[in-house]
């Protein structure tokens, strides 16, 4: 047997292989495909800030009195580092200023048309959707 004969028979006994195994290139196309959806979507958003004013019932609380159970906290906190009172004062004064940051957050989506708004969704989609695929390929 001749090695052009052995060589023969290795390529017709190995598996054909088909369209779907191009992992490598599903995975970077996907990831070229959500970076530019992501982008445009992130071009086309503004965030903006607008103070929250906390209200209870119907009387609203200025914006500087938020801060107020922080300090005090801090205060009690110097005063005896091991008071559990003061821990929890300061606790929940940082969960309400960082609260009021968040909730002070306002984001806006620009109108767009229909074109570009099918491209931006349709290419963060699909990128994903490759991104997925690439990575938990069987």
């Amino acid at each position: 047997m001749s090695k052009m004969d052995d060589l023969e028979k290795r390529l017709i006994n190995e598996p054909k292989k088909s369209g779907t195994d191009h992992v490598l290139l599903h995975f970077f196309l996907g990831l070229i495909l959500l970076a530019a959806g992501i982008f445009m979507i992130t071009k086309n958003t503004y965030v903006g800030m607008n103070w929250y004013q906390w209200r209870f019932g119907g009387l609203g609380i200025p914006t500087g009195v938020i801060i107020l159970p922080l300090l005090v906290g801090i205060g009690l906190l110097f005063f005896n580092g091991k008071s559990i009172i003061g821990w929890i004062v300061t606790v929940i004064g940082a969960v309400i200023v960082i609260l009021s940051i968040i909730l002070s957050v306002e984001v806006r989506f620009s109108t767009t048309n229909l074109y570009t708004f099918i491209i931006m969704f349709g290419c963060t989609f699909a990128g994903a959707g490759l991104l997925l695929r690439s990575l938990f390929k069987k």
